[in-house]
């Protein structure tokens, strides 16, 4: 019976904290004079039930996942990656540097190459902070958030100056080669293949952590990191690896933007998504079909939500206080199932 609670448990909690967020935010929308139930039918059934709303849901769900992803990499060493905004950045300016500088390339290699220099400056951005908190000891958790506005300013001011498009009227890049741009997989929308990269990344994550020796260090030293030591596993060069790959899967997500999406760099082309990615990774509790489901949720919430507003007048800002609450009732979830296996401890 204590087994199966200790398994259900990291299952069930996501679940009731997404059903606790939605009964809260139910009467919100009440309070804005609406009835919830309609309001919660239009989201639901535009952004998942409809074929242009499902196609918004999928692509804004590709660059939620690829950053959760990072994010959940990162959480299985015991590494905090909270500079997953500033990877995306990183990441689009790579893809759009190799898109706009290289040309006559055919598309099966530009592509490739566009979503390695966004993977390598994504990297780059998380080596930083790795390698700050393996050697020298500094916390990883105020590196990454501070290098979120060095990427955001960096990227501000490129595309405000050397790298401006000369017709544009706002700061933006000249468009990218058409080589350069990952294809669209669903007719006549912007859904593109930004989304299959996560859920193919989602499958590479599960068979190594599941299979390679690769996984096993990296949880061994998330778990303990002074047995790591005593099993001949180099700690440092792990948390380094670990902080570079959480960095370049957040970075693809920004490759995505540039490449799927928008096919220029733009200043502030990212909504957040690299803190949605942080309540991500904690919703899944370290389930990597968790954080492809979760992220769908995000996705539909953000793609229905200005549906939402048109179709039963409820603001924009009761999807984001649902996605705050969503955080709020997973952490209370955390504290309660500690403390309820800290008193099965104390009975046995």
């Amino acid at each position: 019976m204590k087994h199966f609670a200790g398994r259900i448990l990291p299952i069930l909690s996501p679940l009731l904290a997404i059903a606790a967020a939605l009964f809260v935010g139910a009467g919100l929308i009440a309070i804005a004079g609406v009835n919830p139930l309609k309001a919660y039918s239009v989201l639901f059934t535009e952004s998942l039930a409809n074929y242009y709303g499902f196609s918004n849901t999928l692509t804004k769900t590709a660059p939620l996942l690829l950053t959760s992803l990072g994010v959940l990499v990162a959480l299985k060493a015991g590494q905090f990656n909270i500079g997953g905004e500033g990877q995306i950045y990183m990441g689009g300016l790579g893809s759009v540097i190799v898109g706009l500088y290289l040309h006559g390339l055919p598309l099966v290699i530009h592509v490739p190459l566009a979503l390695l220099g966004g993977f390598l400056l994504g990297a780059l951005w998380g080596l930083i902070p790795g390698y700050l908190k393996a050697i020298r000891g500094v916390n990883e958790v105020i590196t990454t958030l501070l290098l979120n506005y060095i990427a955001q300013n960096l990227v501000s001011y490129l595309v405000s100056n050397p790298m401006k498009d000369q017709d544009a009227p706002t700061p933006y890049s000249p468009m990218i080669d058409p080589s350069a741009q990952l294809p669209i997989i669903l007719p006549q929308t912007q859904t593109h293949a930004g989304i299959l990269l996560g859920i193919i990344l989602t499958g590479v994550l599960w068979l190594v952590f599941a299979r390679s020796p690769l996984g096993y260090q990296i949880e061994t030293v998330g778990q303990n990191p002074i047995a790591a030591r005593y099993a001949g596993i180099s700690v440092e060069r792990t948390i380094m690896l670990v902080m570079a790959l959480s960095g370049g899967l957040a970075g693809l997500a920004g490759s995505g933007e540039v490449m799927g999406l928008k096919y220029r760099l733009f200043e502030n082309f990212s909504p957040g998504y690299g803190f949605d990615a942080i309540a991500i990774a904690f919703l899944s509790r370290g389930n990597l079909a968790g954080v492809l489901l979760t992220s769908l949720f995000f996705g539909a919430l953000r793609a229905g939500a200005n549906v939402m507003q048109r179709s039963a007048g409820v603001p924009v800002t009761v999807v984001y206080a649902i996605q705050g609450l969503t955080v709020l009732f997973i952490a209370i979830s955390l504290v309660l199932e500690r403390k309820l296996t800290t008193s099965r401890l104390v009975l046995s």
